[in-house]
């Protein structure tokens, strides 16, 4: 068999044995002009493959790009094949946008790519990554600092993109290239170092490939022994986060007593962590911080993890409480307040054998002492009220400290204001002076009805 024919055949049994595609699927190549996508393109024709053609002018090299974009377009119609071309202002929208070009080069085109797999029904969009860029990839991420995901580098298909030149190097492409005479267009930019990608192909991949010269045949084997690990690394953390873990209305409790039966804690927690914004470094004081007394609290851009009691909660970052309610006359029924609760006001007769209720979310006051108007707002640092049996004042971040809150049941606290004076840390413990007594004769009663559970 011919060495071209042997491509061809290794092309089609790569697409087969990975199913990327049916046969009888339109898939739309990305095509740049350059040797890597017109090889690709001449294998979709030589097979046979229903395809389409993509071509994103990016505006970045002048004449260049232009000419790119005709050649590209050029070839569609040898071809017969559908033909979509679109051009950006990529310096312009890297500027305005504040990163890098080839980050926006990237979302760009790839959002491109997807508006023209709803539009047209193509089955896929491929792309034309090879094993060079596999390594690239997987050193590129090394040096960045990486999990296993890093180290398979690119996948062979993911999320609506296929990758069916896996099978072959830049060379054996290169190789098919100038047998089969396939024409393509060099870019400039392929040469310039400036590129951390182009410094370890010049400069990194030829040592390599001289210490090894089987790399091309070994690395695939490697890939696939980094990926069937990573799967299995995933399972188990699947596995342990669920064994572990427990949840109650948006927060998700992790028992100390688990977590320190772990082993790999660190790494575990870091894994779990990713998805809510949470660094490793931040992961490994949590660690330490379960040695240490409760109280430390970590954010996220989105979450944050509490050290309590029980163990590290993790929860959305809470908008602050703000808000005041202003009462001039008795509410008939309930009264919504922000941030989880409301309350149910009653006003009653005081009877012969009154008994003050013992469940803090019921308060009794008296009718008579309250003035009005009465105001519900959070509580603030500096708050001070007369806990019930007590002659003196006390602080109601001391009383929160005291019944050892949580810090979202701390912030989630509220008081209830007779004029200036506090007459109930709601949830908590009302105040002195707002008693029932034996001359008193009309109650207030105030039920708490809690609509956010607190780990306790």
């Amino acid at each position: 068999m011919s060495r071209h024919r042997m491509v061809e055949q290794t092309f089609l049994a790569f697409i087969n044995d990975n199913q990327l595609f049916g046969s009888s699927d339109r898939v739309l190549l990305a095509v740049s002009g350059g040797i890597d996508s017109m090889v690709m393109a001449e294998l979709f024709y030589r097979t046979a493959k229903p395809f389409a053609i993509a071509h994103v002018n990016f505006g970045l090299r002048g004449a260049d790009s232009e000419a790119d974009a005709l050649f590209v377009q050029n070839k569609a119609a040898y071809y017969g094949v559908p033909f979509h071309l679109t051009r950006f202002d990529t310096a312009a929208i890297a500027t305005e946008r504040g990163i890098s070009i080839q980050m926006v080069a990237r979302e760009l085109r790839y959002t491109w790519f997807a508006q023209l797999l709803q539009d047209f029904r193509y089955a896929c969009v491929a792309t034309a990554h090879h094993q060079n860029d596999v390594l690239e990839t997987l050193l590129l991420n090394l040096t960045r600092g990486t999990g296993l995901a890093g180290l398979h580098g690119i996948m062979s298909s993911q999320n609506g993109v296929v990758r069916p030149l896996l099978f072959t190097s830049r060379a054996q492409l290169a190789a098919f290239a100038e047998e089969q005479n396939v024409l393509y267009r060099e870019d400039s930019s392929n040469s310039d170092d400036k590129y951390a990608r182009n410094r370890i192909r010049h400069h990194v991949v030829p040592i390599l490939t001289e210490l090894n010269p089987g790399l091309w045949h070994t690395l695939p084997r490697t890939v696939e022994r980094l990926r069937a690990a990573e799967t299995l690394m995933q399972a188990e953390l699947q596995r342990s986060w669920q064994e572990v873990s427990s949840q109650q209305g948006d927060q998700t409790l992790l028992p100390t007593d688990k977590l320190r039966e772990l082993s790999e804690l660190t790494f575990r927690l870091s894994e779990w962590l990713k998805p809510f914004g949470f660094t490793d470094d931040q992961v490994k004081h949590m660690v330490d911080s379960l040695h240490q007394p409760v109280g430390q609290v970590f954010e996220s851009p989105t979450h944050r993890i509490c050290h309590e009691r029980m163990g590290l909660v993790l929860e959305p970052l809470p908008t602050p409480l703000n808000f005041e309610i202003t009462l001039t006359e008795w509410p008939n029924g309930l009264v919504e307040i922000a941030g989880g609760f409301a309350l149910t006001v009653e006003e009653l007769e005081k009877i012969e054998d009154f008994r003050p209720p013992t469940d803090p979310n019921i308060a009794c006051l008296d009718a008579d002492k309250l003035i009005y108007p009465l105001t519900i707002r959070p509580w603030r640092q500096g708050d001070r009220f007369r806990p019930l049996g007590l002659n003196g004042h006390k602080l109601v971040s001391d009383l929160l400290n005291d019944l050892k809150l949580g810090r979202t049941e701390r912030e989630q606290t509220a008081v209830l204001l007779s004029g200036d004076q506090i007459a109930w840390v709601i949830g908590r413990r009302i105040d002195h002076r707002f008693r029932i007594q034996t001359e008193t004769k009309r109650i207030v009663r105030f039920i708490l009805d809690r609509k956010t559970n607190f780990y306790r």
